[in-house]
């Protein structure tokens, strides 16, 4: 039965933004599993509003298609899962003064495995076309949301996500070995990340850590933007706010020593 649930997960998984659909016989040749046992798992899943097929016109007529997507069960349970995040009710005022006081978007990201998920977003008054939203993902060394949460991790933890392939997102993403371990370690000198054009061409985020009670750092927030409204010679108009912020939301997860960057 653990065999069978673990095949069930794996072949949700494979929803990604990429490809959001896929058809029976794409699934069966990606995951290897027999169509007809393949067919029972998408059945099922269909009956339980975990997945579903749309309807689409042919011949004149509305029909089924062949193609699965994701369920609207997936959507109330990702509602639960967000909303069960303590530290989401906790960062949200805070994030809300942050976009007031700067008009630019904020984020709250989580350290998940080896990337940055988006669990909490602010728009700005004036938004502008951004690689993250909730629910997306980044890698850890890619996009200063990410990235100050691995200057934080372990040896171990920062070499698990050099091993793995990296992908150039962006003109301004980091790929090698070099560049990530250098703003790596800015990273934990200074407290903060700063990325241009990493995740989105001619977009700019700055990030600070936030540390929990066992003064590890598990999230991040960020102010994100356009290039012209972060330059990099007035960073440091940002960085105050961002680490006030940060330094109130750690307080209430329990951190109990001074926020070491900052005033």
């Amino acid at each position: 039965m653990s065999k069978t649930l673990e095949k069930g997960i794996n072949i949700l998984t494979l929803f990604t933004e990429e490809k959001p659909s896929w058809r029976l016989d794409e699934l069966a040749i990606e995951t290897d599993i027999p169509k007809p046992t393949l067919h029972r798992f998408l059945k099922t899943f269909t009956d339980l509003g975990v997945l579903k097929r749309p309807y689409i016109q042919s011949g004149g007529q509305l029909v089924l298609s062949d193609h699965y997507l994701l369920g609207n069960k997936l959507i109330e349970l990702g509602a639960i899962a967000a909303n069960s995040i303590e530290i989401r009710s906790l960062a949200i005022p805070y994030m809300k003064m942050l976009q007031q006081k700067f008009d630019l978007a904020v984020q709250l990201s989580v350290l998940d495995e080896t990337d940055g998920l988006y669990i909490e977003k602010i728009e700005s008054l004036k938004p502008v076309l951004l690689y993250t939203r909730v629910g997306r993902r980044a890698p850890l060394y890619a996009g200063a949301c990410s990235r100050v949460l691995l200057s934080f991790q372990s040896e171990e933890k920062i070499n698990e996500v050099l091993q793995k392939p990296r992908k150039k997102y962006a003109s301004g993403t980091p790929v090698t070995d070099e560049e990530i371990f250098e703003l790596i370690e800015f990273g934990k000198k200074n407290g903060y990340a700063y990325s241009v054009s990493e995740l989105e061409e001619g977009t700019v985020s700055i990030a600070v850590p936030i540390f929990n009670s066992e003064r590890k750092v598990e999230y991040s927030i960020s102010l994100a933007g356009i290039e012209t409204l972060i330059p990099k010679e007035k960073i440091n108009a940002f960085l105050e706010g961002l680490w006030e912020t940060a330094a109130s939301i750690s307080a209430e997860l329990g951190y109990s020593m001074p926020y070491p960057y900052g005033v």
